[in-house]
């Protein structure tokens, strides 16, 4: 990087650097950083000691790009707190969003977005709260990537200095803002950065802002050579010599049209145009998962420059299914007519590749050509699986349970589970399973084409054989069973070293697991679960479970009783959350 890209992108940085204070006094909270017109991003736990009582309590932003210098009035719009604000805050609940209370001109900074692939090295930006309540003053540091924490958390070299929390990490190859700092310990000498993909958590809220944000630098890249995109051309992420390659300029054009376009109505929509741009499945692994069309274009960057082409045929496919949802939508016909533009000046060999491109199959509305709702072997329609294993030595019923996404290629993708100790209850298996299968559904699902669930059952002897021949007159496939097969054998040769030894002695060999599911024709030809399938699969699972024969002595349970109480429960559950998704459980196939 050359000193004068450095030295703007440093300068661009603190231009858009705020200290949070209070209303009436001195002293400083911490550092925050502008993100678009009027919207401040911070760190949750810097604003929580503050605000945790009341969160409508005024206070002050202060910075050198805003209002040469003078203190400005703002407030908490939203934070990702669930808990006691007081408590220590997570790493995935460690965004503030804060607004000014009125309309100031002011710089923003870049947000990137491929933030979910973080860069080695950082430049940390902040206030530095001086001793005896004088004046903070911005300072800069450089760290590096020591290790991931979670999905959202990253641990880098050196210690930040105190008030540095809530300022922004800058990546600078790219130049854009990656994540903010959070924590420092000085015991191991590192300090904490929390990414900025965990403001996708706040939902509408995050996708205005970004919208907000993308639409500003647009304009702003238009009329001001020493904006974000100008020093990014500098940059070696941003070099580009020929119309064959995506520039920063180019960039922040597709994020501006793209931001005007309907929200996907899932993650899946984006990971179905991603295959079907790059040829590759970019994201099956990808945490978090893409929630927006910026986040798709984001997964299109590689070790390597991805040549222009793949990223206007994503373009080109985001614009027709657009159309496809809403044929006079505006917005997508006028990133359709800027994809054309800029595909003239791509390579004459190159431009059938975004030219051809179609919505594929897997996303057309249902009765439309080629659009089968539910999902077939190999055609790439997912499936969301539950694996369900008991645990033997238990004394009483319990299961060890996993939830997980087919994406009908062999990519099996797990989202949660729970293989710990005695596992859980089986009376608790339907509330356990709702957060985690909400969150599946909400990847899969589609407009008139919600994706099925797989129960996988661990089955033994006559059981096995009864369930085999249904599933054999059934002729549906299953994806969720093999895996759950391995894992059951794995598991049942090596025995629990805190179970009784009579009782692992007593324990017979695994056997195969049984996925129940099915999908009978209706009138118009599509294909749609039995009634009430959605409940007996449970009832089932929960029968299977207690039943008194795969379990060893000291360990039977009341079958019937059981599995009338599941299913009870997942007809009649009050209206809470997790009630909520045992009845989309229940339902999923109902």
């Amino acid at each position: 990087m050359s000193d004068d890209a450095e030295s703007g992108l440093r300068r661009l940085t603190r231009d858009a650097l705020v200290q949070l204070r209070p209303e009436g006094g001195d002293g400083m909270w911490g550092s925050g950083f502008f993100v678009a017109p009027g919207w401040i991003l911070t760190c949750a736990h810097v604003l929580a000691p503050h605000l945790g009582q009341d969160p409508a309590t005024p206070f002050r932003v202060q910075g050198d790009g805003l209002a040469a210098g003078e203190p400005r009035p703002a407030r908490l719009e939203a934070w990702l707190v669930d808990d006691d604000p007081l408590a220590r805050v997570p790493p995935d609940q460690d965004l503030a969003l804060v607004r000014l209370t009125a309309e100031e001109p002011h710089p923003s900074v870049w947000l990137s977005d491929r933030p979910a692939r973080l860069p080695e090295r950082f430049v940390v930006a902040g206030y530095r709260r001086t001793a005896e309540g004088g004046t903070a003053r911005a300072c800069e540091a450089d760290a590096r990537r020591v290790t991931g924490q979670g999905p959202y958390g990253v641990r880098v070299t050196g210690v930040l200095p105190s008030g540095a929390c809530g300022g922004p990490a800058v990546d600078p190859v790219t130049g854009g803002v990656v994540a903010l700092a959070r924590a420092r310990d000085r015991r191991t000498g590192t300090s904490f950065l929390v990414s900025t993909t965990a403001l996708h958590r706040f939902g509408a809220l995050a996708r205005r802002v970004l919208a907000a944000h993308d639409v500003w630098h647009a304009h702003r890249a238009a009329r001001d050579a020493r904006d974000w995109v100008a020093v990014q051309r500098k940059l070696p992420g941003g070099l580009v010599v020929s119309g064959d390659q995506w520039s920063p300029r180019d960039r922040s054009t597709a994020l501006a049209l793209l931001a005007a376009l309907r929200p996907p109505p899932s993650a899946r929509a984006v990971t179905e145009t991603l295959r079907a741009a790059s040829g590759e499945d970019l994201c099956a692994d990808a945490q978090p998962p893409p929630r927006s069309w910026r986040d798709g274009h984001g997964l299109l960057y590689g070790p390597d420059a991805t040549p222009a082409a793949v990223y206007l045929r994503y373009l080109h496919l985001v614009a027709r299914y657009g159309q496809q949802t809403e044929p006079d939508d505006e917005a997508a016909r006028r990133l359709l007519a800027w994809v054309r533009e800029r595909t003239g000046e791509v390579s004459l060999f190159l431009r059938p590749l975004v030219a051809d491109a179609s919505v594929p199959d897997s996303l057309r509305p249902a009765g439309a050509a080629g659009a089968r709702p539910f999902p077939a072997r190999g055609d790439g329609r997912p499936v969301v699986t539950v694996e369900l294993e008991p645990v033997y030595y238990a004394r009483s019923p319990r299961v060890y349970w996993r939830v997980g996404i087919d994406h009908g290629h062999g990519d099996r993708v797990p989202l949660d589970e729970d293989n710990r100790g005695e596992g859980v209850p089986v009376a608790d298996v339907v509330a356990r399973l709702a957060r985690p299968l909400a969150e599946a559904f909400r990847r899969v699902d589609l407009p008139e084409q919600p994706a099925p669930l797989e129960v996988a059952l661990r089955r033994r002897g006559a059981e096995r054989r009864r369930q085999g021949a249904r599933r054999r007159r059934a002729a549906l496939p299953a994806s969720a069973d093999a895996a759950a097969d391995r894992r059951a054998r794995r598991r049942s040769a090596r025995p629990r070293p805190d179970a009784p030894r009579r009782r692992v002695r007593r324990s017979r060999p695994a056997g195969t697991a049984t996925v129940l599911r099915a999908a009978p024709a209706d009138r118009r030809g599509h294909r749609r679960a039995a009634p009430g399938l959605g409940v007996r699969a449970l009832a089932a699972a929960r029968t299977a479970l207690t039943r008194p024969d795969p379990h060893p002595r000291g360990c039977q349970a009341d079958g019937h009783r059981t599995s009338s109480a599941l299913a009870s429960r997942a007809r009649t559950a009050p209206d809470t959350t997790a009630a909520a998704g045992a009845r989309r459980v229940a339902r999923r196939f109902d």
